[in-house]
């Protein structure tokens, strides 16, 4: 034997007691890590059901990017046609482009999983190092997945998750050990303003946490300049990340439109309270209430960042819906902790124990594997065609291509896949999902065509000969549409319906 072997085989040896240790001497542990991988297969397994409107959208921007570079005005729709457009989740949507290069769709979800995986694990983790018990964060792992959940939907947002995590993370920690390691929030923020416009929510974070120093040493603030410097880096320098993009200070007008512009908050369900979703507001508001009653009952076990961070976490979410996710992570880090007893005694050694945790943990894991897999190998059309008609884009492509002066009006379903199916469409697209480019009277007018209300509804469709629509979402529109003088049904299934509308009533 050489003499390399026997310190391989030491060290395989103590790797393998390492874990059986864990196995049988941790199960609460061992039960989260397998509830997060089950997770992890259940997303991978459901991937395909979650390609949408964003999807479509990060595809198509991404593709932009790849092949002209950062835009600057918007050239894709006709409403919104030479609009001044900050692009800020640039970064996010090049990624995903660029993975639809490499692996297809099936490894974009993949990605996707992985990313909401990475997100909730770190939460855990983070819960456990401020001190939780496995088994308080597995019962809150369970509340707050009502609030993560809704946001599994294959989009540009899941690249900010783990950032979310882990700047809500050192700013916990460093409550407990202050350290330069607190200074890593920065890098951090600068990536996500790049990634996605959420890092408002971890500018605020880090600049809650410099006002608190500073409300915290109020007393001796008057001495020692140096204690100045720490909470006015954090102060000031968490919002000054989100200008380090290609934008530089025109993204301020973009958060702006995005935080006070109002237009969203009327066309997209994601931005309205979240009241308007009565099932997810019971349990939000449970969450809330528990936390605290937490927060109440044991003060000692939670700092005051944490707790008004979690409140004001909370607000954001009550006035629009889409900030759950963020609550959700952030409760799942700090509720735990706020409810959690004291640590519990080591448990002994429990051979049967660290058989059933084993073969839990390796039945999950194998679960987690093979649905990976099975969705990288999954055919891009059969994910697409989960949702869209290839016989739509036959009908478009083939009308459009006979008349270049044609223009296509469709509901925000079918936008941004046309667009991504066929490239030749842009300019010729009424609009797509990005609301924040039009304005509130471009919205108004849309959602009157798309309601059938008022006696002008029509306004938003002069000079749209081709319409796509949906009874599902539309019957009003496309009864309305259909039964124009002229009017051409080029495809009707039954729910998408194709109508070529005559020049004299377009225009």
């Amino acid at each position: 034997m050489s003499s390399l072997a026997i310190p391989r085989q030491a060290a395989r040896w103590r790797v393998s007691r390492s874990l059986w240790e864990l196995f049988s001497t941790h199960g609460s542990d061992v039960l989260l890590g397998v509830a997060i991988t089950v997770l992890a297969a259940i997303l991978l397994i459901n991937s395909p059901n979650v390609f949408n409107v964003d999807s479509w959208l990060a595809l198509v921007t991404g593709r932009e990017l790849w092949q002209t570079g950062i835009p600057h005005h918007e050239i894709l729709t006709v409403m919104a046609h030479g609009k001044a457009w900050v692009d800020q989740q640039w970064l996010s949507q090049l990624a995903s482009y660029g993975i639809y290069l490499i692996g297809g769709l099936g490894l974009l979800g993949t990605v996707n999983a992985a990313l909401i995986v990475l997100a909730v694990a770190g939460a855990a983790v983070g819960a456990r190092r401020l001190g939780a018990r496995p088994g308080v964060i597995l019962i809150t792992l369970a509340l707050c997945l009502f609030s993560i959940a809704p946001s599994r939907e294959v989009r540009t947002q899941e690249f900010a998750m783990p950032l979310f995590v882990a700047v809500a993370y050192l700013l916990a920690a460093d409550i407990r050990a202050p350290s330069r390691r607190v200074y890593w929030c920065f890098p951090i923020l600068v990536l996500w303003a790049n990634l996605h416009g959420s890092v408002t929510q971890g500018a605020m974070l880090v600049s809650l946490r410099g006002l608190l120093i500073l409300w915290e040493q109020r007393h001796r603030l008057r001495h020692p300049a140096r204690l100045w410097y720490r909470p006015l880096a954090l102060i000031v320098g968490a919002p000054l990340t989100l200008l380090l993009t290609p934008y530089g200070v025109s993204s301020i007008g973009y958060y702006r439109t995005m935080l006070f512009g109002g237009t969203l908050t009327h066309a997209v369900s994601e931005w309205a309270p979240v009241t308007s979703s009565p099932a997810i507001a019971a349990v939000f508001f449970l969450a809330v209430g528990i936390a605290i009653w937490s927060f109440g009952r044991h003060p000692e076990r939670t700092t005051t960042w944490e707790r008004i961070a979690l409140l004001v976490l909370a607000a954001a979410s009550i006035s629009v819906i889409r900030n759950l996710l963020f609550f959700g992570l952030f409760a799942l880090m700090v509720m735990p902790v706020s409810l959690a007893a004291a640590p519990a005694a080591a448990q002994l050694p429990n051979r049967l124990r660290g058989r059933v945790n084993l073969g839990l943990a390796t039945a999950a894991l194998a679960a987690a594997v093979v649905a990976g897999a099975a969705l990288i190998a999954t055919p891009a059309s059969s994910i697409e065609l989960r949702n869209q008609r290839p016989a739509v884009l036959r009908v478009v492509a083939r009308v459009t291509n006979a008349d270049p002066a044609i223009r296509v009006l469709t509901d925000d379903h079918y936008a941004d896949w046309l667009l991504w199916r066929d490239p030749s469409l842009g300019g010729r697209l009424a609009y797509d999902v990005r609301y924040e480019l039009l304005s509130a009277r471009q919205v108004s007018a849309l959602q009157a065509v798309f309601t059938v209300t008022g006696v002008n509804y029509k306004q938003a469709a002069r000079g749209y000969r081709l319409l796509v629509l949906d009874r599902r979402y539309e019957p009003a529109t496309v009864s309305a549409f259909r039964h124009e003088p002229g009017a051409r049904i080029l495809f009707n299934d039954g729910d998408e319906i194709v109508i070529l509308r005559s020049a004299r009533q377009a225009a």
